[in-house]
């Protein structure tokens, strides 16, 4: 996914952003509300926002995100305790709430929790994959793809990070139809000339992988 995270606290902030890397999410990363305020696109999944921000109040920049586009999740991260400005924040239509301080681990199962609601996965920052319906979008723009392309797409992106052999790419893409090792990678290569960057990775000959 892609997500925006606004935390006045360098330090917080850094941590954030490095724990949700390694989840293999893309963030953009601000300190400052007006900052903040003006970067404010439909480019991102969730935004992640603490309320007490220089500059320009939380509720603020939540209440522009969803006027924007009330569909996007938004997780309030805060160490504010007071009930009237949390239920102005769900009222303003906040989707979550985390109070600090709290377990890093914590924010990286909402995260993940909303990463599966979405089924939008990021193998670039341009280069999307939906794997509700199989689609590939390129700087918002969908890609054409044949029925076998869009399958052997999905089965990479089902398996990050994690190689597919001969045998899953027949089993998955042909329905278990016998094919030869030339007929997977034509089919690899035809995938590879339509991405603009190196996604698919072949892993010593023994089948295939996207990080």
């Amino acid at each position: 996914m892609k997500i925006f995270l606004l935390e006045d606290d360098y330090s917080l902030n850094e941590a954030i952003k490095e724990i949700i890397q390694l989840e293999n999410h893309i963030v953009d990363n601000f300190y400052d509300g007006d900052v903040a305020f003006n970067n404010i696109s439909n480019d991102y999944d969730l935004y992640i926002l603490d309320i007490n921000i220089p500059n320009m109040n939380g509720l603020e920049v939540l209440k522009n995100i969803k006027n924007k586009n009330p569909k996007t999740k938004v997780l309030i991260i805060s160490a504010n305790i007071n009930i009237d400005l949390i239920r102005e924040a769900y009222i303003l239509g906040c989707d979550d709430y985390i109070k600090k301080p709290f377990d890093l681990e914590e924010l990286i199962f909402k995260i993940n929790r909303y990463e599966k609601k979405n089924k939008l996965i990021y193998l670039e920052e341009n280069i999307v994959f939906n794997l509700l319906n199989k689609e590939l979008l390129i700087d918002g723009n969908i890609l054409e793809l044949t029925k076998n392309e869009k399958n052997l797409l999905f089965l990479l992106v089902e398996n990050l990070g994690v190689k597919v052999s001969y045998e899953q790419i027949e089993n998955f893409v042909y329905q278990g139809e016998s094919k030869s090792s030339d007929a997977i990678r034509s089919l690899i290569k035809r995938v590879r000339k339509k991405i603009p960057k190196e996604v698919i990775f072949n892993s010593l000959d023994e089948g295939y992988f996207i990080k």
